[in-house]
């Protein structure tokens, strides 16, 4: 029958020392170290609290401490970067107390180290293939909220209603130096000899220009570029 798991190995090259992380479709973690080229020493598998109804991914946030408490240690060298694959192995019970729990299962982190390619990847990417493949929603990342405007000068936000509908900004006319703001671009007006900006005409241009910055992180920001 088999099983999905998701996992990864570690080295600590200075020390000689690897670590191999492993998470099935039950919920179960196990884990082995040793001598780096030397067969792992598996240790007692983690199993779920019997009572859990999602042991999954309280199990995949573990497994993300863990790596991340290896790195920090020490083990800084993705010998098996995090990857999703299918085994062959069968997993034993997952009773995390008394007889029926699971013990220590060498074969199934030696199929995962044979079975697992060597190409690049993430933990991230892993875990959502693991989801996907046992039929879990992966858990949506954390979106960051756009800025909203109470934090935006009122002089910024006219600015950037006029980018919006196409408008122009320009400074006041009249002077042999000046600027205009599109939503294309800034372009600067120099007379023959140039004259300094008053303070309010830095204002403008300062409102301008941010707003413009901000019209350029919208979409269509490239298309409006060219």
């Amino acid at each position: 029958m088999g099983t999905t798991v998701v996992g990864f190995r570690l080295g600590w090259d200075r020390k000689g020392r690897q670590a191999t992380v492993v998470l099935t479709q039950a919920g179960i973690l196990h884990h082995g170290s040793g001598l780096l080229g030397m067969p792992q020493r598996p240790a007692r598998p983690q199993a779920p609290a019997a009572a859990d109804p999602h042991p999954v991914p309280r199990q995949a946030a573990t497994l993300r401490r863990v790596y991340a408490g290896l790195v920090h240690q020490g083990y800084g060298r993705e010998l098996i970067p995090p990857v999703c694959v299918r085994l062959d192995t069968d997993e034993r019970p997952l009773h995390p107390r008394g007889e029926h729990a699971p013990r220590a299962h060498p074969e199934l982190i030696a199929e995962f180290t044979g079975a697992a390619p060597c190409g690049p990847g993430t933990l991230d990417d892993a875990l959502t293939a693991f989801y996907t493949a046992i039929g879990l929603t992966p858990p949506a990342p954390a979106a960051t909220p756009p800025p909203g405007p109470g934090g935006v000068p009122p002089a910024v936000r006219r600015a950037l209603g006029a980018l919006a509908e196409g408008r122009t900004l320009a400074s006041r006319p009249g002077r042999g130096t000046g600027w205009s703001v599109t939503g294309a671009g800034v372009r600067l007006h120099a007379g023959p000899g140039g004259a300094d900006l008053t303070h309010r005409e830095v204002a403008e241009l300062q409102a301008a220009l941010t707003a413009w910055l901000r019209h350029q992180r919208g979409p269509g920001a490239g298309a409006r570029a060219r």
